[in-house]
């Protein structure tokens, strides 16, 4: 099964499909709701879920010095 793309018209207030969208300039985005044919606009620019320290599993590992190198002849 093919799972459908939905978002909430704010005029009919009901959960539609996605029948259509294009992007504008100046990083909008227009999309059109079926059956309604309501006309949605939202940010086109990509947005990125940066996990907080608090949250995030991360563990900081001190550096370790490379070997010094030393020409020799």
């Amino acid at each position: 099964m093919k799972p459908t793309k939905t978002m909430m018209c704010s005029r009919c207030h009901a959960l539609r499909w996605v029948e259509d969208w294009k992007e504008n300039r100046d990083e909008m985005m227009s999309i059109e709701l079926g059956p309604c044919g309501h006309m949605v606009k939202r940010p086109a620019r990509l947005e990125w879920a940066v996990p907080s320290w608090r949250s995030s599993h991360v563990r900081l590992v001190p550096a370790q010095a490379a070997p010094a190198r030393i020409a020799t002849s």
